[in-house]
């Protein structure tokens, strides 16, 4: 079977613009590719200088978010680097070939502009013929070096954009730069630096807090959580407006002891810990007179994937009021749970709730995926089945609410169908479907219609 083809376009994005966000729907509605990852690059192999890549990816990420779902905003040329250890240039063999490894199951192409092949830069490319012949390029024209007639997207410069900028309030500059460049991107250029952070901890929280405290305008020094505690990395770079603390639940009072230790800044302290009230969980701090808190992610998230909710999913909030005072900054118009005042065990049972739903699910898939392979059903499309009906049955759910976004057996009131199933099932999974086929049908009855 022909493998879907992964699109990968590179480029510094310094800044993205609106050439650069239109090339994936471009690609999409041409059917060139049925997934777009874009990759901002690390380094330039002509020493070109750059914005800090960390910027570049958070306001890449703003370009392309209204894609999302078919459009992935990459760090691996960040990854690329730290294997070489931050030295030597980026090249796009090399990018294609992490890509490759990592999407075993697409074919991977590459996507140049026509320029780059019409003025034969392309052929002095690192590893020029391994590229054309393992990864395809897919050529977008580009006007001036196309046919005027399929040149479908608008010719932009982040040269020009830059120069826009740079001309401050000069209305043509300001007229040009709402043509040229995405709302999103533009608000967060103009606005400028809101604040410093330092991010304490490298695990799945700060892989996604790092580029959103980014995209809102916070610049942000990463530090590791072990490295704080036994004293053998230096205290995170810069002057720290706050520190948010992202290592593990248990070692929260030991990370806020080393703070104090080291003589950290007396800037508020938050941690990203659902369980843990901020003033029992952070003492050593509040104690040394840091304005301390929560800001905890209702989300879920995993370092492996570079696309996250983030961005909009509700967080749970609590304590000292600066520290709630910073946290309502970096929220801006998100939504959030007000924590204040839950003790300890009103705490974890919030937190409770939040591992029922985001962790939990992962049972209904397996059992139900367990049941369709003791048919002799291929595995892999089994899997690829349920996870498709798992994804639509929640987001009916949550775009319709009980009794509407709910479908199937209990929906229609057909119990004969429910018992027949449960009959039907084996072990673990027949019992697991009894249990919740009665409070589905609980729930059912108690909403009005």
């Amino acid at each position: 079977m022909e493998r879907p083809v992964l699109a990968v376009l590179g480029g510094s994005f310094d800044p993205p613009h609106l050439g650069h966000a239109l090339i994936p729907t471009y690609l999409l509605a041409r059917g060139l590719a049925e997934r777009v990852l874009v990759a901002p690059c690390w380094s330039h192999p002509f020493a070109k200088q750059m914005t800090p890549f960390a910027d570049r990816l958070a306001l890449t990420r703003l370009a392309m978010a209204s894609q999302a779902e078919t459009v992935e905003v990459s760090d691996v040329e960040a990854r690329l680097a730290a294997r070489r250890g931050g030295e030597g240039p980026s090249y796009s063999y090399d990018l294609l070939r992490a890509v490759a490894e990592e999407h075993p199951n697409y074919a991977v192409r590459l996507v140049v502009g026509s320029d780059i092949v019409v003025r034969g830069e392309l052929q002095r490319w690192h590893r020029a013929a391994e590229i054309a012949a393992e990864f395809s390029p897919i050529v977008v024209p580009r006007v001036g070096f196309a046919d005027a007639e399929d040149c479908a997207l608008p010719e932009i410069s982040s040269t020009a954009v830059r120069g826009w900028l740079a001309a401050g309030d000069d209305p043509a500059a300001q007229e040009a730069l709402t043509m040229a460049v995405p709302a999103a991107v533009l608000r967060r250029l103009q606005a400028g630096r809101l604040g410093h952070v330092w991010l304490l901890g490298r695990g799945n929280v700060a892989a996604h807090a790092e580029p959103w405290l980014r995209e809102r305008g916070w610049s942000t020094a990463l530090g590791s959580a072990r490295g704080l505690v036994e004293g053998t990395d230096a205290l995170p770079e810069g002057t720290p407006d706050a520190i948010w603390l992202l290592g593990q639940d248990r070692s929260l009072g030991a990370m806020a002891a080393a703070l104090v230790a080291r003589g950290a800044p007396r800037v508020p302290v938050l941690h990203a810990a659902g369980a843990v009230v901020a003033r029992e969980g952070l003492a050593a701090a509040a104690a040394a007179g840091h304005p301390v808190g929560t800001l905890h992610p209702i989300c879920s998230l995993r370092r492996e994937r570079t696309q996250s909710r983030l961005g909009s999913c509700v967080f749970g909030l609590e304590g000292d009021a600066e520290a709630r005072a910073v946290a309502l900054r970096w929220l801006g118009p998100q939504g959030y749970l007000d924590l204040q005042g839950l003790n300890a065990d009103q705490r974890t049972r919030y937190h409770a709730a939040c591992a029922l739903a985001g962790n939990h699910v992962a049972v209904l898939a397996e059992r139900s995926t367990e049941a369709m392979r003791s048919l002799g059903l291929p595995g892999a499309l089994a899997s690829r089945a349920i996870g498709e009906l798992v994804r639509s049955a929640l987001e009916n759910l949550l775009a319709l609410g009980i009794p509407h976004g709910v479908s199937g057996p209990a929906a229609r009131g057909d119990l004969g169908a429910l018992a027949r199933h449960a009959a039907a099932l084996e072990g673990p999974a027949a019992a697991l479907y009894r249990v919740l086929s009665e409070q589905l049908v609980a729930l059912l009855q108690a909403e009005p219609r």
